[in-house]
């Protein structure tokens, strides 16, 4: 399991992420572990498979509401269901992208594959933690769920 330390890079992450649409703040809560026999997620998850010397996933799971406020921000006036699902990818990407400059070249990451509601258990191995980090813009919560050994 990778360091708790290790995992303030994909904090930032999501916090620049939000940077670029406007200023208001992303509140990030505590991260805690998930023993991976039951999911934690929102209505749909961006969930990206890690290979290479570190493998597993990152994800990123969050409510319809909170994905048709971010396009509107956006400007964007296309708030169909394949919007949403292109912006929750380009959160995930976002996220383990920037994780590649604190783990390096070898830290090899998929396209983000985009589920309904949280990862199923095949992602995520029973054998396994994750750490969820709940976090919230403009009062919607989300969550970023982190399983990598």
């Amino acid at each position: 399991m990778v360091k708790v330390e290790k995992l303030g890079i994909f904090l930032s992450s999501i916090d620049a992420f939000f940077a670029q649409i406007d200023d208001a703040s992303v509140a990030i809560d505590t991260p805690y572990l998930n023993d991976n026999t039951s999911t934690i997620g929102y209505d749909y998850s961006g969930i990206i498979k890690i290979s290479g010397p570190l493998v597993g996933c990152v994800y990123v799971s969050a409510p319809s509401i909170m994905l048709r406020e971010i396009i509107r921000i956006m400007d964007e006036p296309d708030t169909s269901l394949v919007m949403m699902k292109d912006l929750l990818g380009e959160m995930a990407n976002t996220i383990s992208g920037n994780a590649r400059t604190e783990f390096g070249p070898d830290f090899i990451i998929s396209p983000p594959e985009i589920v309904e509601g949280a990862p199923s258990l095949s992602y995520l191995p029973k054998e396994r933690h994750s750490y969820i980090t709940p976090f919230s813009w403009r009062g919607y919560n989300a969550v970023i769920g982190i399983c990598i050994a």
